[in-house]
């Protein structure tokens, strides 16, 4: 049944033939639209058809199993959302008048997507996993270029590198490159403990660096903020969970299950989420806040999985069962009210032009299906109970508590004042972008169109579906990490007995509708509050996004720098790549008699390109030339030079094969 979703992936990927942009983007996402349908159906139909279910397309194996079953569903729901937002939103990117590259390039996107979660070859694993990285490389290249030099640098330093190492040594063992999972088990057992080693540090690198955790958070904020906000929100929402499956997939599932991996998971999970939640406090633009947002609870997430990995290896299995369901499970909580954020942050960009917070303001009457979504998503971040994202969050502070390990209760400790600090930023998201009165920026902004709400508001539903009626979720949340026994979440004791959702929504609506009747004002035509300072104009009574906890931030500053100066060590490697990079393209084009000076990027792009023998050949020809002219006082032809220099390397070549 994959034909079909590949088929219209495919269909809509070709779309932009069509050659009009409005009307291309439209036939692109409907076909994408109806292809994640499908995807869904086929999700829904393996599971009451009972797993797993194993195909081929091509050639290629894929599988759906209950471990990339909930990650399937992901990736349909939320490229789901996305295309039906795109129809609309991609007016914001009229102007570059590429509909065949945007078409092309988000069609492959979300297949390759798929792909990675369903093959069950790690060679098809690693191409797609590629060819992942090369598509959003594109979009977060779409309007700037630096953030996606960035990004391709860090990935193909941090992860093409890394899988390439890990396929060596798998071929040493097996000797081929083309090994399924099942095989990949039966072979850790005669790889030796220096290899086990590696291979695991191989895969840590890969799925750390594509996640964004720390050390490799510094590409993330810029990539996000640089990207389409549709596709950031794909990027955040489902892009990122790749890595998580990634990592249970391979260094769980395939691969014995590492107690010290664990730790380090556990360490690097408490240190990202603090990390990403105190810089996303700081920011004041709203996708790089996301952005920061986004590597905070990505290191919930490992902090879950490393917790798991930890207890299983100790034989404490529902601890184990408990904390990696935690970890799945937030992974799907995060796809919703992380791909609702993002698609709010384009909400921004349609009406007002900006998503800088400092210049928003005002648009809660403007916009008000918009700003009744942020609150959803915004409240679902921080974990408020009857939100989807409390109870991924409280099983994780249980997985810790309960562990009675002093490094895990202290991770669930800062877990828990992460979240205090979510929903601070949260407020400052909402209030300055919704709250105060409108500016220049925002006086004549309107709400977007529907195919936009429409979006967003299926995401927002279902997190308030999944906040009240958790249960719901609970068929798609499956884990399986030892052996071939699937774990749900109905198997597992999560101590909720004491907690009903319903309850509480019914006290919760009871006190809201009392207080209202009690403390409702007379009249609703009143004057902000100046505080006595009559100088000041009503336009200015509004705090701007910088103004949020400046107090916190002059206190904290030590702490912030000590950040800075560790993403300094990221920017300084990615500058040294950067130069070597230039270098060797600067070989590559016609530079003329400006060959000694150093180019820029855009520079070298609006060159003219040798021939790739030509550019090899130039340097050799240059230094015959050099030698020739000053031993023997005489000019030399270029063609000669050329004939002379290609028979030499001819000869020498000759020489080393005999």
């Amino acid at each position: 049944m994959m034909e079909i979703p590949i088929a219209l992936y495919s269909l809509s990927a070709i779309s932009g033939l069509v050659g009009d942009f409005k009307r291309s983007i439209k036939i692109s996402s409907v076909f994408s639209a109806i292809a994640s349908l499908s995807l869904l159906g086929i999700a829904a139909h393996a599971l009451s058809r009972g797993l797993p279910v194993q195909e081929s397309f091509l050639g290629i194996p894929l599988i759906i199993d209950s471990l990339s079953l909930p990650f399937m569903f992901i990736i349909a729901l939320l490229s789901l959302v996305v295309s039906v937002y795109s129809i609309s939103y991609m007016e914001v990117h009229r102007d570059t008048g590429r509909p065949l590259a945007y078409t092309l390039l988000y069609g492959t996107f979300v297949l390759s997507i798929v792909f990675v979660a369903l093959t069950s070859n790690l060679l098809w694993f690693v191409f797609f996993w590629e060819m992942m990285t090369l598509t959003s490389f594109v979009f977060v290249s779409w309007r700037e270029q630096d953030a996606g030099i960035k990004y391709l640098l860090t990935m193909q330093l941090a992860n093409t590198v890394p899988l390439f190492v890990a396929l060596g040594i798998i071929y040493s063992a097996t000797g081929s490159f083309s090994v399924d999972y099942a095989t990949l088990k039966e072979v850790a057992s005669s790889l030796s403990p220096v290899q086990l080693k590696l291979l695991y540090a191989m895969f840590l690198v890969t799925f750390l660096a594509k996640s964004g955790s720390v050390p490799f958070q510094f590409w993330v904020p810029d990539a996000y903020e640089a990207a389409p906000s549709n596709i950031a929100s794909l990027m955040a929402g489902v892009m990122e969970k790749m890595a998580v499956y990634g990592l249970i997939r391979l260094l769980c599932n395939a691969l014995p299950c590492s107690e010290g991996i664990g730790y380090v998971l556990v360490i690097v999970g408490i240190l990202t989420m603090t990390f990403g939640t105190l810089y996303a406090l700081r920011e004041t633009h709203a996708k790089r806040l996301l952005a920061y947002s986004s590597v905070g609870q990505m290191g919930y997430i490992w902090f879950a999985v490393g917790m798991g990995m930890v207890f299983l290896t100790m034989g404490m299995e529902s601890l184990a069962y408990l904390a990696f369901l935690a970890g799945v499970f937030h992974s799907f909580n995060h796809t919703l009210f992380k791909g609702l954020l993002f698609l709010i942050s384009g909400n921004f960009e349609y009406s007002a032009g900006t998503a800088d917070l400092n210049e928003l303001g005002g648009l809660r009457r403007a916009m008000p299906y918009s700003s009744l979504f942020t609150v959803i998503g915004a409240l679902s971040l921080a974990g408020v109970p009857l939100f989807s994202g409390f109870l991924s969050k409280w099983m994780i502070y249980q997985a810790g508590y309960y562990s009675g390990i002093g490094l895990f209760v202290f991770g669930s400790v800062m877990a828990v004042f992460m979240s205090a600090v979510t929903l601070a930023y949260s407020l400052k998201l909402y209030t300055s972008a919704f709250g105060g009165e409108p500016n220049k920026w925002t006086e004549n902004a309107i709400e977007v169109p529907s195919s936009m709400l429409l979006g967003e508001g299926i995401l927002a539903l279902i997190s308030l579906v999944i906040g009240v009626f958790p249960v719901i979720a609970y068929p798609l949340l499956t884990i399986s990490v030892k052996g071939s026994v699937a774990v749900t979440m109905s198997s597992i004791s999560t101590g909720f007995d004491y907690f009903s959702p319903i309850a509480l929504l019914l006290v919760v609506s009871f006190v809201a509708v009392a207080s209202y009747f009690v403390l409702r004002p007379k009249t609703f035509d009143v004057k902000p509050w100046n505080t006595g300072a009559l100088f000041l104009p009503e336009e200015r009574y509004g705090a701007k996004a910088r103004d949020y906890y400046r107090q916190y931030f002059t206190e904290m500053e030590g702490l912030y720098k000590l950040g800075s100066a560790a993403g300094k060590v990221g920017r300084v490697l990615l500058s040294a790549l950067m130069s070597v990079y230039l270098v060797l393209a600067r070989g590559l084009v016609y530079t003329g008699r400006e060959k000694k000076r150093s180019f820029t990027l855009d520079e070298l792009r609006h060159r003219t390109v040798r021939y790739l023998d030509e550019a090899f050949f130039a340097p050799m020809m240059d230094l015959v030339k050099n030698i020739a002219v000053l031993a023997a006082g005489i000019s030399v032809s270029m063609n000669e030079l050329f004939l002379a220099s290609m028979l030499t390397t001819v000869i020498i070549l000759a020489l080393l094969v005999l």
